[in-house]
């Protein structure tokens, strides 16, 4: 399975996002400030990172250029409750692997995880179905 990084000041969304990628048999980090996430990036080799855009001390497009900037081919979607056009426009042209607005979508956010880490595996690992 994967590990994971989940960038999120909001606790219940990052709780949330935690227990579910552990109950899908991943290893999850997380981290409540972008300047955190960033340690613990280097700290850690990570499949996939899950980053909110707004953030505490910075903004997920400048946390997602700083991890490009560590690895290149990091694979990031990040996630709002804050969006319009330009915003997705902005993350893509970030270099995120995708982007999903709040409140998260069940269905579509399993999907993108599971292609990103898919993408990320030698293996082509996957994710497997949310429970209700």
């Amino acid at each position: 399975m994967a590990r994971i990084l989940v960038i999120d000041d909001d606790e219940s969304n990052r709780e949330s996002l935690e227990m579910y990628f552990t109950e899908e048999g991943h290893e999850v980090i997380s981290a409540d400030t972008g300047e955190k996430g960033i340690g613990r990036f280097k700290e850690n080799r990570v499949d996939l990172v899950i980053l909110d855009i707004r953030l505490p001390d910075m903004d997920g497009f400048e946390v997602l250029k700083c991890l490009k900037g560590i690895d290149q081919d990091v694979k990031a979607i990040m996630i709002t409750a804050f969006h319009d056009e330009q915003t997705i426009r902005k993350a893509m042209e970030s270099g995120a692997f995708s982007y999903v607005k709040k409140p998260i979508d069940v269905g579509e956010f399993e999907a993108i995880v599971s292609r990103a880490i898919s993408a990320t595996s030698p293996l082509g690992g996957t994710v497997a179905s949310i429970k209700s």
